[in-house]
């Protein structure tokens, strides 16, 4: 039966915190059940555009990959079909459940989605990769090089992404500065390295917009472009650069949570590569929001967070260069 057949009423939605261009809306069934339809397609969403995205979900829809997430995680994709030249993916109305954007987590949430994560990555370790998103593209979609090649389109990320590594070329050390271009110029040397470690699948955007929280289960939305194959060190790396400010818990306390829920699969090498990359990934809005957030506790927040990803930069670079 087409679930969609039965609709009553539709709302359109905002595009949430991704600004990814994606489109998003509510509908009714005729029995009350509430759904929500993401529609996505490289043709408006500039992320897809540039990780190389040409229907992630709905290959990961496809190959069953969604039948065999841990009973842990609410994933909420009910299906994912085809529309004119992107696809919709219906999902669960899980809205309620999510952390609001003014919502901080403590640790003992934070360590739930820590945990949950790593039931995903034991579920699926030492298997062949689907065609995902690659470590190269991770680590090239938030360059110099996707904010040139959107200039002057409608979305106003890419423009703020070339904005920001203007200012991390001024703030950060010449050593580090060149490392990180060099690894935008080529991130399949960084890809090679972390290759090298064991992989499995990773959710890739574990970002707080995409988490929420349901009885004895952690909700993780937004499946697809960014969801590859990776070493889980590089899931930690992305979950603490982009949640950092919002947890109630010390940025080392993060990553040693992260290493328990790994349990003996922890590789501190490749988190240590990881985090490099995490300054590779958004060492723009740090750098941005340490100069120019309107709020001068935030302002000092940022060039904190900005230093302490440098100095972990540092360390990787005594042992890898890209140079």
């Amino acid at each position: 039966m087409d679930v969609l057949g039965s609709v009553v009423h539709r709302e359109r939605l905002g595009g949430g915190d991704g600004k990814s261009g994606s489109l998003l809306e509510r509908v009714v069934l005729g029995d009350c059940t509430r759904l929500i339809l993401k529609h996505v397609s490289p043709s408006w969403d500039w992320i897809m555009r540039a990780t190389e995205d040409r229907g992630r979900i709905a290959e990961l829809a496809g190959s069953g990959v969604f039948d065999r997430v841990p009973v842990a995680i609410e994933h909420a994709v009910i299906e994912v079909r085809p529309e004119g030249g992107g696809w919709v993916v219906v999902m669960r109305d899980v809205a309620a459940s999510l952390v609001r954007d003014d919502q901080r987590v403590s640790r003992a949430r934070s360590r739930l989605i820590l945990a949950a994560a790593a039931e995903l990555h034991a579920a699926f370790a030492g298997e062949p990769p689907l065609a995902l998103c690659s470590l190269a593209d991770r680590y090239r979609f938030l360059s110099p090089g996707t904010a040139a090649a959107e200039r002057g389109g409608p979305d106003p990320v890419p423009a703020l992404i070339g904005k920001g590594w203007d200012r991390f070329n001024e703030l950060a050390p010449r050593e580090i500065a060149e490392a990180v271009a060099a690894i935008h110029r080529e991130p399949e040397q960084l890809e090679a390295a972390l290759g090298a470690y064991p992989s499995t699948l990773i959710h890739g955007d574990l970002k707080l917009g995409n988490l929420g929280f349901l009885p004895g289960r952690v909700v993780m939305l937004d499946w697809g472009t960014q969801t590859g194959w990776a070493p889980p060190a590089v899931e930690w790396a992305w979950y603490l650069a982009i949640n950092a400010s919002r947890i109630d818990a010390t940025r080392e306390q993060v990553l040693e949570d992260a290493a328990a829920a790994s349990g003996p699969g922890h590789d501190p090498e490749a988190l240590q590569l990881a985090l490099l990359g995490g300054l590779v990934q958004l060492g723009w809005d740090k750098a941005l929001q340490a100069v120019e957030d309107p709020d001068p506790a935030r302002r000092a927040w940022e060039a904190d967070d900005l230093r302490w990803w440098i100095d972990q930069a540092r360390v990787a670079l005594e042992t890898w260069s890209p140079l």
